[in-house]
């Protein structure tokens, strides 16, 4: 088995991984994190710490290895979006989201098994939404792109039309930094001077 663990149920971080050619496992944590309180700088440390929550749950089911624990939460002002229930709640994030600018926090952790080290990081992004009307937030609910998507959207899809301007990283807002987990990656020395990934150590 390879030696890096996706501790996350998200099929986009999966994606990913798969696309960036990182060999990796999946692991999914026996827990619910705990969900951020409001205010920018109480989300910022909840998702560290919801993270690394996630990694250190999984670590407990190896002996070696690179845990990798991921929380991305969308914010609008002091309101997180959460995956909406149902069309008329992601009818009604859509208005909200709807000619404004939103962030979109993600916290990364990653715990090397053996050594015990632990090493998180955030990332920040903001996206401004065009003003929509009526009828493309109604085609967009018809869509169904909205499901299981925090803040009721996919960037990577059909709401990348309604995007007016993106800072930061546009990985964060799919579900995974990659700028973000290549740096702390390099910093556990996953890299070779190739730029090839390391082999490491099998579970």
């Amino acid at each position: 088995m390879d030696s890096l663990i996706l501790a996350s149920r998200s099929p986009r971080r999966r994606k990913i991984l798969k696309e960036l050619e990182i060999p990796f496992i999946i692991s999914q944590p026996e827990m619910h994190v705990e969900r951020p309180v409001k205010g920018n700088r109480c989300i910022r440390q909840q998702v560290i710490r919801n993270s690394r929550e996630k990694a250190l749950n999984v670590s407990k089911q190896f002996t070696n290895g690179l845990i990798l624990g991921v929380d991305t939460v969308v914010l609008i002002g002091s309101r997180v979006f959460e995956k909406p229930y149902g069309e008329d709640e992601a009818r009604k994030y859509l208005k909200m989201l709807s000619g404004r600018m939103h962030n979109v926090y993600s916290g990364i952790t990653l715990i090397e098994i053996k050594n015990q080290r632990i090493i998180s990081g955030i990332a920040n992004t903001e996206i401004y939404f065009k003003k929509l009307s009526s009828t493309e937030i109604d085609n967009y609910i018809n869509s169904n792109e909205w499901v299981d998507k925090a803040g009721g959207y996919a960037i990577q899809g059909k709401a990348s039309f309604f995007i007016r301007e993106i800072k930061g990283s546009f990985y964060n807002v799919v579900g995974l930094p990659v700028e973000l987990l290549y740096d702390i990656l390099k910093r556990f020395n996953y890299f070779e001077n190739n730029g090839k990934y390391r082999p490491l150590r099998k579970l």
